[in-house]
């Protein structure tokens, strides 16, 4: 090799390495920061984490669903609806924003497995029945004898595909 191809060779390598301590100093100086999560969004992971196996977590008297899950995910659909024998409720999507949870109990003798869904009321297939779904205030109470009226209603909310339904009521 002749000298000057030497020193051509020895100049660009030297100038690669007097800048390449800027190009590692940049690197740091542009380091990834995730962003914060709000509190509804960690909230939301957090229950979304609990009902990944069940469908389903229950803290106190606070009920948590997952629409997603394949145990509530009729609940996609408007007018369809679950009956959950295992918390005592009937979960129905009346609408694309609305979901509401009823009690199972039928007001006239008690029957919790026999529901179907009209529409507008829910109907006990034990002797007939139907009761509406907006028993908040002034439901007929479970087993009261009564053959119609509103069940009892419990409130909800939604947080995606999560609901929480208060059941302390």
């Amino acid at each position: 090799m002749n000298r000057s191809r030497f020193l051509g060779l020895f100049q660009s390598g030297f100038g690669l390495l007097a800048i390449t301590p800027s190009l590692f100093i940049a690197c740091k100086e542009t380091e990834f920061v995730a962003p914060e999560l709000s509190e509804a969004e960690l909230a939301y992971l957090d229950l979304k984490n609990k009902t990944k196996e069940t469908g389903f977590h229950l803290e106190g008297k606070t009920l948590s669903i997952d629409l997603t899950h394949e145990k509530y995910s009729q609940l996609q659909t408007v007018g369809e609806f679950v009956n959950d024998l295992e918390h005592y409720i009937l979960i129905l999507r009346k609408s694309v924003e609305e979901i509401v949870a009823n009690s199972n109990c039928c007001p006239h003798l008690g029957t919790i497995n026999q529901w179907s869904y009209d529409g507008s009321k829910f109907r006990c297939g034990n002797h007939g029945n139907s009761y509406g779904t907006s028993g908040l205030n002034g439901f007929s109470g479970c087993s009261s004898g009564r053959n119609s009226g509103q069940l009892k209603q419990y409130p909800t909310e939604r947080n995606k595909d999560i609901v929480t339904i208060d059941l302390s009521s």
